[in-house]
């Protein structure tokens, strides 16, 4: 049924129903489906997969059900536009189809067979589906019943029985949109979309398409903001008041109130009672809240000294919590939800309340604002890009803090007296950390009062040790005696940090006119570094290149695995290969681009070429300490790949410049490292547990017998999950990585099927292609689509993606062993089946055995121990043909400016889930 249907039937000058675009249809574009429970003359849910361009309808009275028992009669209606994806309002009376409507569910969908014609299989009365949503999932058969002309076009919806298949499962169950949470009483009264009271739902709706159906977690990591130069003006980011408190986060359930600090330690000792109950100041059941407890002076400004003098006081006398972020609501995870949705949502749930206040934000102008706020005495203020996520646990580039009055964290390691009425303390010794090491950083000797003097004394006289607790200590006279500035010096334990307002830093290191402002309570000391402000403009353009872009409400892509078909020629190859290397790289494509999943930025990876043979680097959020840095790691091979040595220093650049295009590939898969420590041409040592000296802000999961493999070992296995992660395995010289096939939370079932083709000694590159463009062949008629690589050493893999928690090891591992038996019955005498090597008599092992839990493949744009650093590098098939392949062609040193020509030729081996067919 042609569009003309769905115009001739409504007047848009009436209904709010979305006309079409023209030309809005296009052959070949599927993949969508939405459905929309309507309630006109009577209730009925409207089942609408996108083929070729539009939106092909039935309309089922009683709404699709996982019950494989039960058949749901539909009735084929005309075809509505994609513009109707999203549409949820109210259809006027008098009107087609008057009543309202709800986007009840939506996601993706494919036809069972790769091959199928989904618009063929609707003329012919039968499409047999797979569908991917929020609510309906699982394995469909749409049939015609009767003829067109037999009392309208009748149909049946069928649920196959699969892992989704659910006794009793009934549609009307599950009342809500989707898109807004509403339900269509509420849409048909014109309430607010999810949660929003302030507002007509048309004005008001927020978008909610990142959030996520999941359990609470008991706290978050907050996320931190990085320091910035100066103030800037940007109509794409938000501007807060930093507030001089203490980070505090909220965390309700049931009633309850619980509150961590920033190192998530129970913050009830320090302010006891301050949000006992919720009711009064949140609309809510469950919620985490992200702010800052403050204690406001006489003229409503943030007084950091009050603040100290209030700690402990019940009731929270005097505080007030400044909530500036929601990152958890009613059921539904919030990180991924753009900020600037977050704050709208946060301030309709917040009721007025003497002890919790809203911290509201200026948009765009933010040099006025610094001015307004330096007028107002407030200690600076924090600059966030409207759409950014929620980064927990990163010091991210998407909120960058400019600060009115230098403050630092300082580590005390002890104290001297004074005179007069100061005798008992004069000033405190400070030092920050520095590549592992309490680095002395001179003393703090005003801003003390009686009463925080004789706090201070109490604390320190606890932890008096002999010796000083830097490293180097500081310099003694030559009868070894501490002199200057340090004479009757007593030293401290470094267990204590507090907070000084700085007049800068000397060239040696140490502090300026330093002032105590506080004690940081809760502290970890090991976290305290120098903080060192980045460029501002570097720092804006970095994030903004490095965020998502704006989302939409709908889904416009396919959910992780679940991915539209791609075609394939009659070779096998991917259609990737006529794709623009702009649109290959996708989410990848932007190279030092800053934040944590982005690269190094152009300062950074300047700091870094400056840095000594050892110094601390702030990288991607974090300050990284970095070892031997003129070390040569790798001999040259020469030529076009140079006759200079690769350094550590080199390797760690590639990591910083290759992480946008690899992290994907290591997202969510626990890491087995090689590491080389002494060059790649000396042997090296595996490591899949992190050892307890590296530093806390790496991303861990804990390796406990899962799925009954009580046989192995418990391990920490590093998850490499920002720029400064995989930085830090290149300081490690951890640089051959190798990633699990499973990805968390199912890391025991397999995400690929894994082709290697291992050459033997006599065999000759020549005859590995030949190998390789028989698999070519092989997946090609199995229609099949695969990812071919480099080991970057003398083999050839190809990864197939497949559905992750569909097939276990052993499925994978025989499907694979039977399409290589097929490959190699074509050329006997380039195979071997042996296991050992010496069996094999020089010749090549399709090795199908690698697929298995306990074993791994190196990832792709990995380093290799070999002359020159070369990579484990994508290809596509048709560079099988090129005289110039090698499996080894690509180094360190010209792998980032391949892929800047052609993109990640792997993106879509991270998203192309597959069925593997039978053989």
């Amino acid at each position: 049924m042609p569009l003309e249907d769905y115009r001739r039937k409504r007047d848009f000058s009436k209904t709010p129903e979305p006309a079409p675009v023209p030309a809005t249809a296009a052959a070949g574009q599927t993949g969508r489906f939405v459905i929309q429970r309507h309630r006109a003359t009577r209730l009925h849910y409207d089942v609408r997969l996108e083929i070729d361009g539009v939106l092909v309808s039935w309309a089922v009275p009683k709404g699709p059900t996982l019950d494989p028992s039960l058949r749901r009669m539909a009735v084929h209606v005309e075809d509505h536009p994609i513009e109707y994806f999203d549409f949820e309002g109210v259809i006027p009376a008098k009107q087609y189809g008057a009543g309202d409507v709800i986007v009840w569910d939506w996601g993706t969908w494919e036809p069972e067979a790769p091959t199928l014609d989904p618009r063929q299989g609707v003329e012919d009365g039968e499409l047999k589906f797979r569908i991917h949503g929020q609510k309906v999932k699982g394995r469909f058969t749409i049939v015609r019943t009767g003829g067109r002309d037999e009392g309208g076009d009748q149909w049946l919806l069928i649920h196959k029985r699969d892992e989704h298949a659910q006794a009793g499962w009934d549609a009307e169950d599950h009342p809500r949109s989707v898109k807004t949470g509403r339900t269509n009483d509420e849409v048909k009264a014109n309430r607010d979309a999810l949660w929003v009271s302030e507002a007509p739902a048309a004005s008001a709706e927020i978008d909610l398409a990142g959030a996520v159906v999941a359990p609470m977690p008991q706290r978050i990591e907050p996320m931190l903001a990085t320091l910035a130069t100066k103030a800037f003006r940007d109509d794409d980011w938000l501007f807060e008041i930093k507030w001089d408190g203490f980070r505090v986060q909220a965390v309700v359930d049931s009633g309850k109130v619980r509150l961590w600090t920033r190192n998530l330690k129970d913050a009830e000792a320090y302010f006891p009672r301050l949000l006992a109950q919720p009711a009064g100041w949140i609309q809510a059941d469950q919620a985490i809240v992200d702010g800052e407890v403050v204690a406001l002076d006489d003229d409503g400004r943030p007084d950091f000294g009050l603040l100290q003098e209030r700690l402990g006081t019940k009731g929270g006398a005097g505080l007030v919590y400044q909530a500036f972020d929601l990152l958890y609501l009613d059921g539904r995870s919030l990180l991924d939800v753009p900020l600037e949705d977050r704050k709208r949502l946060l301030r309709s749930v917040l009721k007025d309340h003497p002890r919790v206040r809203y911290a509201a934000h200026v948009e765009g102008e933010g040099v006025a604002f610094f001015e307004a706020a330096k007028g107002m005495g407030v200690e600076g203020m924090v600059a966030k890009l409207r759409r950014s996520r929620y980064e927990p646990g990163k010091r991210s580039g998407t909120w960058l803090k400019i600060k009115i009055r230098p403050e630092q964290e300082l580590v005390v390691g002890g104290w001297t007296p004074g005179s007069g009425n100061a005798r008992d303390l004069g000033a405190l010794a400070v030092g920050v950390h520095e590549d592992g090491r309490l680095r002395f950083s001179g003393k703090v000797g005003s801003g003390f009062t009686a009463a925080t003097r004789a706090d201070l004394l109490q604390r320190l006289k606890s932890l008096v040790q002999d010796d000083p607790p830097f490293d180097p200590p500081p310099p003694t006279d030559y009868r070894g005696r501490w002199g200057g500035d340090l004479k009757d010096v007593t030293w401290v334990r470094p267990e204590l940090v507090i907070r000084a307002e700085l007049g800068g830093w000397s060239r040696d290191g140490n502090v300026r006119q330093a002032s105590f402002k506080g004690i940081e309570p809760g502290r970890d000391p090991n976290d305290v570094v120098r903080e060192t402000p980045v460029n501002t403009t570097t720092a804006v353009r970095a994030a903004e290149a490095s965020a998502p872009a704006a989302t939409t409400a709908a889904p416009a892509s396919a959910p992780a695995g679940r991915p539209r078909a791609k075609p394939f020629d009659s070779e096998g190859s991917s259609a990737l290969a006529g794709r623009s290397a702009r649109a290959q790289r996708g989410a990848s494509e932007s190279f030092d681009s800053g934040g944590s999943r982005g690269g190094a930025t152009a300062e950074e990876l300047a700091a870094l070429d400056t840095l000594g043979k050892e110094g601390t680097w702030h990288v991607g959020g974090h300050d990284l300490k970095l070892t031997n840095l003129d070390k040569p790691l790798f001999d040259a091979r020469g030529g076009a790949d140079g006759d200079e040595p690769i350094t550590k220093r080199e390797l760690i650049r590639y990591f910083a410049r290759i992480a946008p295009t690899m992290l994907p590939h290591l997202a969510d898969r626990p890491l087995n490292l090689q590491r080389f420590p002494n060059g790649a041409g000396a042997p090296g040592f595996w490591q899949k547990n992190l050892p307890a000296t590296s530093p806390a802000w790496l991303t861990r999961w804990h390796e406990t017998g899962v799925d009954g493999r009580a046989d192995r070992d418990a391990n920490d296995h590093l998850l490499a999950d920002s720029v400064a992660a995989l930085c830090w395995l290149g300081n490690q010289a951890g640089f051959e990585i190798h990633a699990w096939t499973g990805k968390l939370p199912e890391p025991w079932k397999p995400t690929f099927a894994y082709i290697d083709i291992d050459p033997g000694e006599k065999t000759t590159w020549e005859e590995t292609l030949v190998l390789a463009r028989l698999y070519r062949t092989a997946l090609g008629h199995l229609g099949v689509r695969g990812y071919p690589k480099t080991t970057g050493k003398r083999g050839i893999q190809v990864w197939i993606p497949v559905e992750h928690g569909r097939y276990e090891f052993a499925d994978t591992s025989a499907w694979v062993e039977k399409v290589s038996r097929a490959v190699g019955a074509t050329v006997p005498d380039l195979i071997s089946w042996e296991w050992a090597t010496k069996a094999r008599k020089g010749r090549a092992r399709l090795d199908y055995t690698q697929n298995a839990s306990i074993k791994t493949l190196v990832a792709p744009y990995s380093v290799r121990p070999a002359p020159g650093a070369p990579v484990s590098a994508p290809i596509t098939w048709d560079e099988l043909e090129d005289p110039a392949l090698r499996p080894d062609r690509w180094t360190i040193r010209d792998i980032v400016e391949r892929v800047e020509q052609v993109g990640d030729l792997f993106a879509a081996a991270q998203t192309d889930a597959q069925r593997l067919p039978e053989v």
